[in-house]
């Protein structure tokens, strides 16, 4: 069950930040209009990248180098799914630009979603340390 919820969070800040990137560089490259296969690429993308992010993404490491090998290599997975996504759905080409493009984009939704999970995380841990101050103080 764990799992499940884990998948449920972060394919909620993925596909937020998907979204938000998607509006973003329509803004940028001029696109005025969105297939309708896109609404359903973009949740079937951000569902497969949040199972790879609590398959891979450590928890903790035993060493500081542990920790960013595991990082690195979450982010070298979601980069190799998602320029494969890219091609199949059409979203870049198979060219240097479009795998650069979407380097960054993962790049950007990767940022996006962990300081989101950071944020949320924290203030998670706030009302819980709240919560056992007032329970103690009873």
């Amino acid at each position: 069950m764990k799992y499940i919820t884990e998948i449920i969070r972060y394919f909620t800040y993925i596909t937020t930040g998907m979204v938000i990137l998607f509006i973003v560089l329509m803004l940028i490259q001029g696109d005025d209009g969105i297939r309708l296969s896109t609404l359903i690429e973009i949740p079937c993308a951000a569902l497969l990248t949040s199972a790879i992010t609590v398959l891979l993404y450590p928890s903790e490491g035993k060493t500081r180098k542990a920790y960013l090998c595991r990082v690195l290599l979450h982010y070298l997975a979601l980069c190799v799914v998602m320029i494969v996504m890219g091609i199949l759905f059409g979203w870049i080409e198979l060219n240097f630009h479009g795998i650069l493009l979407m380097v960054i984009s993962v790049a950007a939704i990767y940022a996006f979603t962990f300081v989101v999970a950071y944020i949320t995380s924290k203030n998670e841990a706030e009302e819980l340390n709240r919560a056992l101050k007032k329970w103690r103080s009873k």
